[in-house]
């Protein structure tokens, strides 16, 4: 991570969900931090982290910074906002040859960090591979039973989809790839396609009485670490050759923080073809710093 910082005073108060612009370091613009994070902001409170305290908007000749806190920073604080570049510096020993001991950075070029990411080999995504289908009743016993066949854990972290009679909003409650706790809400209706990448389901819960509620897998995978954005990925593999392409989704960053209805915090990849436990899936990526992604929404 090749780190900048711009130092200030504000000028006036900035309340919540307020902002405060401040100009770019010399030399650079809005195209040096494409797909970038893990922005710092030194202020009134203290180290504050986007995106959950504070959000950053890259425009055509400032960067915009947002509160996304509930604490108003006040007229006259001075701060230091650290702002991120992907990878780390190249450095010039005067004559074109990269050469570490001189540490003169080459104008917008940073060291590329291509890696492997291999996805597994998944099963198919079936519709009650979490919970076979039953009925369920808000008043007395709001969960629903985990009966499916890989109610212990998925073979992969994968998203999750629901189906159910009657209008109800579920609430799906387990742990990514790491261990983490995470939520995900469906909108209200009678089905639910998830976004997030669960490797472990630990409860299902409704808003009203349904019936016929199955709780499944899709065939969306969940990615290790974090992709700032799609074109970021060189190459998919398939067996270890090009296949036609699939659906990759950019990891998301959610101003104030991941919800129970945002994307995956890392992001995901769908195939094209449809797992079946037999072939393997990976992706060639440009990941120059390694992020495992915003905290989870855990709810």
């Amino acid at each position: 991570m090749i780190i900048n910082t711009i130092q200030g005073t504000l000028a006036a108060a900035v309340a919540s969900a307020g902002t405060f612009t401040v100009s770019y370091p010399p030399g650079l613009g809005i195209g040096s931090f494409t797909g970038t994070f893990g922005h710092k902001l030194e202020m009134a409170q203290g180290l504050l982290s986007a995106p959950n305290n504070f959000s950053v908007s890259f425009g055509a000749s400032l960067i915009t910074v947002t509160n996304q806190g509930t604490s108003t920073w006040p007229a006259g604080a001075t701060f230091i906002l650290q702002v991120n570049q992907l990878g780390v510096n190249v450095v010039n020993s005067g004559n074109g040859v990269n050469n570490a001991s001189n540490p003169a950075n080459i104008a917008n070029v940073a060291g590329d960090g291509s890696r492997l990411i291999s996805l597994g080999s998944p099963v198919v995504g079936s519709s009650n591979a979490i919970s076979l289908s039953q009925s369920v009743v808000f008043a007395t016993t709001p969960l629903a039973l985990l009966n499916g066949t890989t109610a212990g854990g998925l073979d992969v972290a994968r998203n999750v989809i629901a189906a159910w009679t009657n209008t109800a909003v579920l609430t799906i409650r387990g742990t990514d790839v790491y261990g983490n706790a995470m939520t995900e809400v469906s909108a209200s209706g009678t089905s639910h396609t998830g976004k997030k990448a669960f490797l472990k389901v630990t409860s299902v819960s409704v808003s009203a009485d349904v019936t016929g509620l199955t709780v499944g897998t899709g065939n969306v995978l969940g990615l290790p670490v974090y992709l700032s954005g799609t074109g970021f990925v060189l190459r998919e593999l398939q067996d270890g050759a090009a296949p036609t392409a699939g659906t990759i989704v950019a990891g998301v960053q959610t101003a104030g923080g991941a919800t129970g209805t945002s994307g995956d915090v890392r992001g995901t990849y769908t195939p094209n073809a449809t797992p079946d436990g037999s072939k393997s899936f990976q992706l060639i990526a440009s990941i120059p710093d390694i992020f495992l992604g915003a905290p989870q929404y855990a709810g």
